[in-house]
């Protein structure tokens, strides 16, 4: 089992008692108005301080359907009632307990989004309470356990995982830029990603492909502003990471076996199919030559 599904398990676990209490309270409050539309927004827009960090909450019958208004702090947006939400992401989890969704991306916002949904029961069970939270603004909370390591598979990349790994770019960035990774490490060979956390420099975690890509990826780190005392900016990562790609693209016989930057001392290092390792500074990386790093061939 790798490390990312038990530190997001364990998050979901602490993000879960944290919402609960206050999902509870407000779908009581909400049992007492259900037959009022109009009650029932004025219910969730009193207490929805009260859940933090919340950018949406609303009420759906038990099939799905929607009985309130959106409820935003922004205020009350009637025109969503009535809107069929029996086919969401967290529809799988309408039932008589209180649950966290997996991440999604939300229709609201276009980015990644847990939902969590409690009952709302009187004499009997009336529909659910739901209440949307952005990953990215999700409240700190602090996880541990102890760490494992596993990877070991030797193969050039095929064009498939080339295409996947280009696509954690922007991840890759949003981690520095904002989820405190300070150093990290491309295993092209392998399909991994070793990352290391600014909370804890010591030790790496190690991530497929795969999981990268899983939204639930950002539940993994706290939300960490970009430390002061890096000596390269994000424009500069962000172009550090777009030259990997280009260089693990090649061709068949040209391509990174791994690449890493570190932004803390603003190093580069790069592992080809063809030498050994090159180290260098991030600034003689993205002013050089490509095609000189291709002379050994």
């Amino acid at each position: 089992m790798w490390m990312q599904s038990t530190l997001i398990e364990e998050r979901r676990k602490a993000l879960a008692a944290l919402f609960k209490p206050a999902m509870q309270n407000l779908s009581n409050k909400c049992s007492t108005v259900w037959s009022d539309s109009d009650k029932l927004d004025k219910v969730l827009h009193q207490n929805f301080s009260s859940l933090p960090n919340c950018h949406l909450v609303y009420i759906v019958d038990k099939l799905g359907k929607q009985k309130s208004s959106n409820i935003t702090k922004n205020g009350i947006d009637s025109s969503y009632r009535n809107q069929d939400l029996s086919i969401r992401p967290y529809s799988i989890n309408l039932c008589q307990n209180f649950t966290l969704s997996p991440a999604y991306i939300s229709q609201m916002t276009s980015s990644p989004c847990i939902s969590a949904v409690h009952p709302i029961i009187s004499d009997e069970h009336l529909g659910f309470t739901i209440a949307d939270f952005d990953v990215r603004y999700l409240p700190s909370l602090s996880v541990s356990t102890n760490k494992i390591q596993i990877c070991n598979k030797s193969c050039q990349p095929t064009d498939c995982v080339k295409s996947r790994l280009v696509n954690i770019k922007d991840i890759l960035l949003k981690l520095i830029s904002k989820y405190g990774v300070f150093h990290l490490m491309i295993h092209y060979l392998s399909n991994r990603v070793m990352l290391w956390q600014i909370d804890n420099p010591y030790q790496y975690e190690l991530y497929s492909i795969e999981q990268i890509l899983d939204p639930d990826m950002y539940l993994t780190y706290s939300k960490c502003d970009f430390p002061s005392q890096a000596k390269t900016s994000i424009e500069e990562v962000q172009l550090v990471l777009e030259r990997f790609d280009i260089l693990q693209l090649v061709n068949d016989k040209i391509y990174l076996r791994s690449a890493s930057i570190n932004i803390m001392n603003a190093m580069v290092s790069l592992s080809f199919s063809f030498s050994g390792s090159k180290y260098m500074p991030i600034v003689d990386f993205l002013h050089g030559d490509l095609s000189k790093w291709l002379d050994d061939i």
